[in-house]
């Protein structure tokens, strides 16, 4: 038997946000069975220029994949949302999906700190 891991992540939008987090969430769900998420909250852009709000989720899920697996799969749902480079600099966030820990791992410590990803896991029922 593969070893386990316990996964939690952070996903946001600003941009048709209900429809790219549904998507995300629906691939996410097939993916990983095990996956529990918060509850959705809508909260002010931070460090960007853009003034659009943000909806933001938690979920945490079992995985036997390590964490460039996953983050590289992450990637891949971003990428088919719409997510480029450019409209990450202009501030358009269709979809972000952010590994925050893997086990007992910070894996995105300065994430941590950032208040949508606390009021997000505020939202989480583990």
């Amino acid at each position: 038997m593969k070893n386990m891991h316990r996964c939690i992540l952070c996903i946001g939008s600003n941009y048709r946000a209900e429809t790219f987090m549904e998507l995300a969430e629906m691939l996410l769900n097939r993916r990983f069975p095990s996956i529990r998420w918060g509850k959705m909250i809508k909260t002010l852009p931070e460090g960007t220029t853009c003034p659009d709000p943000y909806f933001n989720r938690a979920a945490s899920f079992d995985t036997a994949w390590d964490a460039d697996a996953l983050r590289n799969y992450f990637k891949s749902i971003e990428k088919a949302c719409g997510r480029t480079l450019l409209s990450k600099q202009m501030g358009i966030i269709p979809l972000d999906i952010d590994l925050l820990m893997m086990d007992n791992t910070v894996l995105k410590p300065e994430d941590m700190q950032k208040m949508y990803v606390r009021q997000a896991l505020q939202g989480f029922e583990t």
